[in-house]
């Protein structure tokens, strides 16, 4: 077996189990924070590049995911679809927008936690991750697109955009198609970001001197968050609001 179809098996795999990886990564992340003495990143310093990242990310996905093409760039998980090939908006100045949003997302919510060897590592580890499912997803495409995803493929950076090469859209922007696949994101970064804040609030702010106020803090933000991620769910499987819309 050769070099390049062994990474693409790889990827193959990574790309079928890519929701559970980022969350086992978050996890470990989440303790290695409980436990770390070490001296620390000024938190207020980080604090806002850390959200610029993640809100950067999520609006990348947005964008990407509200004007792309039926039948592509989905929440599928057992394997590769793409009827068409995306090569406008932001296909047309990065070929992997959606893996770069998550990128910044992931490393964004790991500056949040200030321990500067985990941000290289958690860098390095999203980068690698995803160049072995971006390598799967463009052998896929390159076998069902032939010269028409070379074009793409030579004139299109990897993960690095150049906005010089945009390319606008012929598809409509649709907010109703941003909310059915991004609300599992948003419910996610928002968990994320009630766990990280109330760690490092317990940090300055002892949980035994102040039990009240966080009880009520996280009922009152987690409860908000349970709401607006169940409130979609129904409306994406109960209702007709979605209905036969990629």
């Amino acid at each position: 077996m050769s070099f390049s179809n062994s990474f693409e098996q790889i990827g193959n795999q990574l790309f079928r189990y890519r929701g559970f990886v980022p969350v086992i990564f978050a996890i470990v992340a989440f303790f290695i924070q409980l436990q770390d003495t070490q001296e620390r990143l000024s938190f207020n310093s980080y604090e806002s590049a850390a959200l610029l990242l993640v809100i950067f990310g999520h609006l990348i996905r947005a964008f990407t995911v509200g004007r792309r093409s039926m039948q592509t760039s989905g929440r599928n998980r057992s394997h590769q679809v793409a009827e068409v090939l995306n090569t406008s908006g932001m296909y047309s100045i990065v070929r992997h927008p959606l893996y770069l949003a998550n990128i910044l997302i992931w490393v964004g919510w790991t500056t949040l936690l200030s321990i500067p060897w985990l941000i290289v590592v958690a860098t390095f580890v999203f980068v690698i991750y995803y160049l072995f499912i971006m390598h799967a997803e463009e052998q896929f495409l390159r076998r069902k697109f032939g010269q028409n995803y070379e074009k793409w493929h030579r004139r299109t950076p990897s993960l690095i955009p150049n906005p010089f090469l945009y390319a606008a859209s012929s598809n409509d922007f649709s907010w109703r198609i941003v909310f059915k696949n991004e609300y599992p994101g948003w419910t996610a970064s928002l968990t994320i970001a009630l766990c990280i804040y109330s760690l490092l609030a317990n940090r300055i702010y002892p949980f035994t001197e102040y039990s009240e106020l966080f009880l009520k803090g996280w009922l009152l933000f987690g409860g908000g968050i349970a709401f607006f991620g169940l409130t979609f769910r129904f409306l994406k499987h109960r209702t007709k609001l979605f209905h036969e819309m990629d």
